[in-house]
């Protein structure tokens, strides 16, 4: 069986939140040390944009650690100019390992993982405190906004799918950290192991720490009010990798835990606490079969496979019914004609993403 989160009364947790923040307010537990790690990977684009909006907090961060993995752009020169630890993973290794790196050699009780394309906002350490006030939280996680700075609709459908995805969970009772913005404390974060080095790139290392965190009996807050300016930009070429890569490994880590993750995780027919909705996996299986029938069509050159895949189609759009009405409306702009388009693109490439995923996992290829 798969974890299921405690049930929590949502109005008992508001108020016990209200009540620590008040404590920190009139003399608590301020003196909280939250140590800052930002990996880099040829990030001399955002790097500097990042590094300016941690250090100019209203509370500042116990220490900032900076980890290069083996840039070969100017991103650790401009990382120099600030007043912050720099350390090396001696090449590129993946950012399990440079997180890792960074954690093992952090002072702070919290650890605030961030990337490299993000700024965030002035109050972020404070508010982080806050939530570490109480003994019970293990991890906070944060949103993105849901509008990015990049104009193009490929790179804001990726940005604001997140943030859809994301802020229609509770606040309480996920099982979700995503480390463009998230912190965890210290002791446990070493206590379960940190995050799986066997993972080489940036896909699923910090999915698979919050299920850890969550089957351990870790709280993770979502904390809606504060979100990050992602500064990332994607053309349609590196959105489709990029969404390969997601998919193999979500589809390997599935099936490295068939019963407790890839059912009670990914498929997540329960709403088990993770952005995975359960209507985005239905949309996705749509989306596989209407290709299949529509290649059917082709070798068979009949046309009633193509009008299955039409309906098919349609039917995929329906699950992202909710996501297509508040575009709009979010990103104060009329996308919806065009989101409908790259959502159907993007849950055809997931399909073949998974599909690849489980072919490499059942040739012995794990990660």
């Amino acid at each position: 069986m798969y974890f299921k989160p405690k049930d929590l009364n949502d109005e008992w947790n508001k108020t016990r939140r209200i009540y620590i923040k008040m404590i920190l307010r009139f003399g608590g537990r301020l003196n909280l040390t939250i140590s800052v790690i930002i990996p880099a990977w040829n990030a001399e684009a955002s790097i500097k944009d990042c590094l300016e909006s941690i250090t100019n907090q209203s509370k500042q961060p116990y220490e900032i650690i900076f980890v290069d993995d083996g840039s070969t752009d100017n991103t650790t020169t401009i990382a120099r100019e600030f007043n912050i630890t720099l350390l090396s993973t001696g090449g590129r290794k993946g950012p399990a390992i440079a997180r890792n790196m960074g954690a093992s050699a952090s002072k702070g009780q919290v650890i605030l993982f961030l990337d490299s394309d993000v700024i965030v906002p002035g109050d972020l350490i404070e508010k982080m405190a806050s939530h570490f006030a109480d003994e019970s939280i293990w991890a906070v996680q944060t949103l993105y906004t849901p509008i990015c700075p990049a104009s193009d609709l490929v790179s804001q459908y990726q940005n604001y799918y997140y943030y859809y995805s994301f802020s229609r969970m509770p606040e309480t009772g996920n099982a979700t950290f995503a480390t463009w913005c998230s912190a965890v404390r210290r002791d446990k974060f070493i206590e379960i192991g940190g995050f799986n080095v066997r993972i080489p790139e940036p896909t699923v290392e910090d999915e698979e720490l919050g299920y850890t965190i969550v089957d351990n009996g870790g709280i993770i807050i979502l904390d809606k009010s504060i979100l990050v300016n992602h500064l990332a930009a994607y053309n349609l070429a590196q959105f489709t990798t990029r969404r390969l890569r997601m998919a193999r490994a979500q589809a390997k880590s599935g099936w490295r835990q068939i019963r407790r993750r890839l059912f009670g995780r990914y498929i997540n027919v329960h709403e088990s606490g993770t952005h995975h909705s359960r209507w985005v996996v239905l949309s996705i299986l749509l989306v596989l079969s209407a290709q299949l029938c529509i290649l059917c069509s082709l070798l068979s050159l009949s046309i009633v496979p193509l009008i299955t895949a039409m309906l098919l189609l349609c039917a995929a759009l329906l699950c992202h019914t909710n996501f297509l009405r508040k575009c709009n409306k979010d990103l104060k702009r009329n996308v919806r004609f065009a989101f409908s388009l790259l959502c159907l693109y993007d849950m055809a490439v997931l399909s073949w993403g998974i599909v690849q995923g489980s072919i490499q996992y059942a040739f012995g290829k794990k990660y």
